[in-house]
């Protein structure tokens, strides 16, 4: 018997010494994927502004499975945090985000699981039950075909790849993981102009990999940023939700990204 429990005692001991370094390497292996992901999208946001005269494939437009077709952003579906069944063959149906005309980068993205990190585990409850791990994981700067919360009338809106004469494609963001609280259409807003104390997020970036997101750039190159502001992290509500917008007055990581996102337009001014 003391035998059995000296045996039992020295496995708990191997165990724990070896139980977080497989979770660092699982965490390591999950980040080195998030960013392939990301770089085979921008693969494909380049090879469509090839194909098509550098018109670019623009942020999605959060229109619903009955009038995606009508105008398409770069990838469809509406991932939706909450609801039952609602939006549920947008978020757990692969097929549907990948069928001709739904987005327009998919025809050079085929891999369903290009579009989801391997570290998001964001379902859909039904019942007691949960179903599948929702499709998508990322989504585009706003700023790229955007005219809703962003204003074109003063701040430039990205259609065609040379519109980044203006602001260098190097540190001109595209694609981002987003967490999934705030996911949604495809589409990442950042309120512009918004810095200093009129920092606030609409949607958040996603912090499964140590608080760190990839983030594309038009150039191509994709970035590992590290997020260090607690208030980067969303807070849900009592019912469950994250309000709409959330002021970060003068924080480092809201402007950051808010400083990548666009520029003044030709009817602005500096």
């Amino acid at each position: 018997m003391v035998e059995l429990l000296v045996v039992i005692a020295i496995v708990a001991i191997l165990a724990g010494l070896l139980l977080p370094a497989l979770g660092r390497a699982r965490d390591g292996a999950h980040r080195t994927v998030c960013l392939g992901n990301v770089k085979q999208l921008m693969v494909g946001w380049s090879l469509y502004y090839t194909d098509n005269s550098d018109f670019l494939s623009v942020r999605a437009r959060g229109v619903s499975a009955g009038t995606h077709k009508l105008n398409p952003g770069w990838v469809s579906g509406w991932m939706g945090y909450k609801g039952g069944l609602q939006w549920a063959d947008q978020k757990t149906n692969a097929s549907f985000m990948l069928a001709p005309g739904h987005g327009k980068i998919t025809p050079y993205v085929q891999a369903a699981g290009t579009y989801r990190c391997p570290a998001d585990r964001s379902g859909m409850k039904m019942g007691v039950d949960r179903a599948p791990y929702r499709v998508r994981s990322y989504a585009m700067n706003a700023a790229i075909g955007g005219q809703y919360t962003i204003d074109p009338e003063y701040v430039l809106t990205f259609w065609k790849i040379t519109d980044y004469t203006r602001f260098s494609p190097s540190t001109a963001w595209v694609m981002i993981e987003q967490h999934p609280w705030t996911l949604d259409d495809g589409s990442f807003d950042v309120y512009w102009p918004g810095r200093g104390a009129a920092a606030s997020w609409s949607d958040f970036p996603g912090v499964n990999h140590g608080r760190t997101s990839p983030v594309g750039f038009a150039d191509g190159h994709v970035e590992s940023r590290k997020w260090t502001e607690a208030t980067t992290v969303p807070k849900l509500t009592v019912n469950g939700g994250v309000p709409t917008i959330v002021e970060v007055p003068f924080s480092k990581d809201f402007e950051w990204l808010h400083d990548r996102t666009t520029t003044f337009g030709s009817n602005g001014g500096r």
